[in-house]
């Protein structure tokens, strides 16, 4: 795998843009009320299939907990790994601050799904393995994406030039491939299916993010990075700056002689969403409401013989 970015920003957080983006979005909706799915609380755990029409989504798991559900999959091909929020944390509960699943590229086919596929129904009625979520929204409506959103050749929302800076998409050339380029870099034609997200957190294999981030609201993250045999996703079990993520991303890249050399924020807050199906089928663990419709998925199969 390769990533391929020429554009840089001069600055990763320039606030007059993040002001334009904000009273745009708000505009949009003012006289409309958020979405209730952002008012309500994480929610993680283990799906026992075939899930009951009484199923609900209250409850979360401890950090460990969920990461022990995770594991209890016993995926082929899927590594699970954890990160402490701070390098002086220790081996304790807050070690699964983030959490890794590192997959093999040549035992997985990536794609991209949506708008409106729920991550329950992506891993239960389209054979998926892994699913995560969900692309950038307006609080307003949630299953509609902000920027692009091309699958399977359809542009599906169109690119915008503001807020968001990177393009990932998936190129079917034989041995599918996830990759991840600068807004600027991106024409239609080069992805069979894309999304637009941002902002970067490592640029060729350097920290991308400015320290002013850390001025800004904290959120759970949900991540992708692109490595020389793998694709790595994760989320973050606690709301965390993209900088701090960054910096704790690359000091595990170097203690276990990763070559990865982009990574990239997907979504934050309730649209956050990691959820992989067992070896088995029978179970799916989660973190995020996996029962909502999603504006976007970046998903992964088994691949087939």
């Amino acid at each position: 795998m390769r990533a391929w970015r020429r554009e840089r920003r001069q600055d990763a957080f320039a606030p007059k843009a993040l002001a334009l983006l904000a009273a745009l979005v708000w505009l949009g909706g003012c006289h409309e009320q958020p979405d209730p799915r952002f008012q309500a609380p994480l929610v993680s755990g283990v799906i026992t299939l075939p899930m009951t029409a009484t199923q609900r989504f209250e409850e979360r798991l401890s950090a460990t907990g969920f990461v022990a559900a995770l594991r209890g999959g016993e995926n082929a091909g899927i590594t699970f790994s954890t990160i402490a929020a701070a390098a002086d944390d220790g081996d304790g509960a807050a070690s699964a601050d983030i959490v890794l699943a590192q997959l093999a590229a040549a035992s997985f086919d990536p794609r991209i799904m949506g708008p409106g596929v729920a991550p329950v129904d992506a891993l239960t009625g389209s054979g998926q393995t892994l699913v995560l979520g969900s692309g950038f929204v307006s609080v307003f409506d949630p299953v509609s994406p902000l920027g692009l959103l091309q699958v399977q050749g359809e542009v599906l929302s169109e690119i915008t030039p503001h807020g968001y800076t990177r393009v990932l998409g998936v190129r079917d050339g034989g041995e599918r491939d996830v990759a991840i380029v600068g807004r600027n870099d991106y024409h239609q034609g080069m992805f069979e299916s894309a999304i637009q997200v941002g902002p970067g957190i490592v640029e060729g294999g350097l920290l991308d993010i400015s320290p002013r981030e850390r001025k800004l609201p904290t959120f759970v993250r949900a991540f992708v990075a692109s490595c020389s045999d793998r694709w790595i996703v994760g989320v973050t079990q606690i709301p965390m700056h993209l900088i701090d993520v960054g910096e704790r991303l690359l000091a595990f890249f170097a203690a276990e002689e990763l070559a990865c050399d982009e990574v990239v924020n997907l979504s934050g807050d309730r649209e956050a969403l990691l959820a992989v199906m067992s070896e088995d089928r029978r179970s799916i663990a989660y973190f995020g409401n996996p029962a909502l419709p999603r504006a976007s998925l970046l998903a992964f199969a088994a691949s087939t013989p």
